[in-house]
């Protein structure tokens, strides 16, 4: 019996790259760049990104004014740290530290290195093996190509002390040596997806669509037309230099400079008067029909939006948070946020789990309780929003011409209000 198998394209490959001593995250070395791309241009996508951030983040550390410490010479505290991590794990599911160390194998700073800017050395290059190279335009779009003397290679975290001496031995002493990098990867020799990567066309699909809709708007949703004029013989242009192979050149006729300015939303609704000699070159304009898009996009942005919000695994409250009832209890919320704490747990442990075992290294002692927990996002915030959302309809009410019991039956079974708080308000 054959057995079929579907050919699924892989999302990203992995293949080493000779010339610069690493292994490229996909086939232009440039998947990270191209996803936070994509999730900049689609706003669910980048409200999805930032609160999976912000609840991988939570509310800081338990231990009060942890977050305050300084952790290098350049300023940089834990709650920024903890800050910047989380905001790659929640859309990389990984994300790296630089440390560097003291004479006494002690590690003295502690710095934050972006996810997109780092890439695992060639594990077949002798050189580069158990390195990562740090590159700041890996994407290329700052300069045309990538300089090979601009990338820092950065040992594997090792905090062993004879590890630390045969690095240091190798970079040529203390002032050449460049520290470890803490790189935390989910998957094993192999580069991470993005969490929502099932979706990424989505992100496409609906920056596409704000597209479309802009330039709706700054054509000033004029109808497709087209322009029928007589043809013009092109004139030599004798006034500007030398052309060349090309003595002629084609410069708009005023109809279309004023056809130009005519559109447009700052234009609309204007008067343009063209002026013509006889019948024969009289302009002509015809529209012709097109699909009316307006509910299939409308269907489409829909969709789209839902399965980006599935793809980062972000309850729905938590993105349309409008939708939802808005009763006074907030119940819908607060669920959606104990679900997403409870799925976010494992991000916040392991970020944890870091930070005690590179801070437990430190030079000095700046938690000596040891306790690296972070305080997950409180339920109750979303009491606030949703009295805000009913405050105003329970005003209506209790200003109604309904009988008291009405009232006070409608604050007990619709709002959540206990009895004695109903009766309170309605007396």
């Amino acid at each position: 019996m054959k057995t079929y198998l579907p050919q699924i394209e892989r999302r990203i490959i992995v293949r080493p790259n000779q010339t610069y001593g690493i292994l490229n995250y996909d086939a232009d070395n440039a998947y990270p760049q191209r996803m936070l791309e994509l999730v900049g241009a689609s706003p669910t996508a980048k409200d999805c990104w930032n609160k999976r951030a912000k609840f991988i983040a939570g509310n800081g550390f338990e231990e009060a004014d942890l977050g305050k410490q300084v952790i290098n010479s350049k300023g940089l505290t834990l709650a920024k740290l903890l800050k910047a991590i989380a905001s790659d794990k929640a859309l990389f599911s990984g994300f790296g530290i630089h440390v560097n160390y003291n004479a006494n194998f002690k590690i003295a700073s502690v710095n934050y290195v972006k996810f997109e800017d780092i890439r695992m050395g060639d594990t077949d290059c002798a050189e580069t093996a158990d390195k990562y190279a740090i590159y700041f335009d890996w994407g290329r779009k700052t300069w045309k190509n990538i300089m090979r003397s601009k990338i820092t290679f950065l040992d594997k975290y090792n905090p062993d002390p004879e590890v630390i001496t045969k690095q240091i031995s190798a970079a040529g002493g203390w002032e050449q040596y460049k520290g470890q990098l803490f790189y935390f990867n989910p998957e094993v020799d192999d580069y991470p997806l993005i969490e929502a990567d099932s979706v990424w066309e989505d992100f496409e699909t609906e920056a596409g669509i704000k597209i479309f809709n802009n330039r709706e708007v700054i054509t000033g949703f004029l109808p497709s037309t087209m322009l029928f004029m007589p043809s013009r013989r092109e004139e030599a242009d004798n006034a500007g230099p030398d052309m060349g192979d090309e003595p002629y050149s084609n410069v708009p006729s005023q109809l279309e400079k004023d056809l130009g300015t005519f559109q447009g939303a700052k234009s609309a609704q204007k008067i343009i008067v063209i002026e013509y000699e006889d019948e024969a070159s009289k302009p002509e304009f015809k529209p012709y029909a097109i699909q009316n898009n307006d509910k299939l996009f409308e269907s489409t942005e829909r969709s789209v939006e839902a399965r980006i919000i599935k793809g980062f695994s972000v309850p729905k409250e938590l993105i349309n948070s409008e939708k939802t009832s808005g009763l006074s209890n907030g119940g819908e919320k607060k669920q959606a946020i104990r679900e997403f704490n409870d799925n976010t747990a494992p991000e916040r442990l392991e970020i944890a789990e870091t930070f005690a075992e590179i801070f437990g290294r430190f030079y000095t002692s700046i938690n000596p309780s040891g306790n690296w927990n972070i305080i997950p996002v409180p339920a109750d915030v979303a009491d606030d929003n949703a009295g805000i959302l009913a405050g105003s309809s329970i005003n209506q009410l209790l200003l109604s011409n309904l009988p008291t019991a009405n009232k006070t039956a409608i604050l007990i079974h619709a709002y959540g209000f206990k009895p004695a708080e109903a009766e309170a308000m309605t007396n």
